[in-house]
C-alpha cells in the first residue's frame, strides 16, 4: 500500500457501554471500503493498554524489508496521536491528531508512530501488514518535541523510549 501521510477515520466503529464495561464492534468490510488501497493485508496484530493518563508511547517503526503500514483503532479513552516521516524527522514535521474511542488512523510504513494518553485506561488495537522484526525495529526520541509542545504534562515514558539513540532535531 502506498500512502503519503496518515489518514484519520472518525467514528469508524460502534461502542456499546453498560455497567459491566463495553463491547466494540468493528465492521471489517466497512473499514476496508474506507481504505485508500483495498490491498491492505492484515498480517500482524497487537493490543496496547495504557492504565494512566499522560502515558507516552512511541515513536516506533520498522525498516525494510519489514516496514509496516499500521491501522490503529482506538477502543477506549482519548489520545493525541503523533506521527513523523522518518525521512524528514525534525521537530517541526511531527503530525498531531486528537482521537477518541471509535476513531482509527492509518499510518504509512515510512512514519514513526506514537501517542500520549489523555485519559486513564486507553486501549488501542494495531493491525499491520508485516510481521514484527527485532532487527528492523527502530525508534526516534521525541524528548525535545514533548518538552516544547507539552511543557506542563508530567509524562510517563518507558526507559526504552527515553534511551532511544535517534533524536528529532
Amino acid at each position: 500500500m502506498k500512502l503519503n501521510k496518515p489518514i484519520v477515520f472518525k467514528k469508524i466503529f460502534s461502542k456499546f457501554d453498560d455497567d459491566r464495561g463495553f463491547l466494540s464492534t468493528l465492521d471489517i468490510k466497512n473499514l476496508y471500503q474506507n481504505l485508500p488501497d483495498q490491498n491492505f493485508n492484515l498480517t500482524y496484530q497487537l493490543i496496547s493498554y495504557s492504565a494512566k493518563k499522560n502515558t507516552f508511547r512511541g515513536m516506533h517503526y520498522q525498516t525494510k524489508p519489514y516496514s509496516q503500514n499500521k491501522l490503529i483503532v482506538l477502543h477506549a479513552g482519548s489520545i493525541i496521536d503523533l506521527a513523523v516521516d522518518v525521512n524528514n524527522a525534525n521537530i517541526d514535521q511531527v503530525l498531531r491528531f486528537e482521537m477518541s474511542a471509535g476513531d482509527a488512523i492509518l499510518i504509512p510504513e515510512n512514519y514513526a508512530h506514537g501517542f500520549i494518553s489523555l485519559t486513564d485506561e486507553v486501549l488501542l488495537q494495531y493491525f499491520m501488514d508485516n510481521e514484527f522484526s527485532k532487527e528492523n525495529y527502530k525508534g526516534l526520541n521525541l524528548k525535545k518535541y514533548l518538552e516544547r509542545e507539552f511543557p506542563k504534562l508530567d509524562l510517563i515514558v518507558s526507559d526504552k523510549d527515553k534511551n532511544l539513540d535517534n533524536f528529532i532535531l
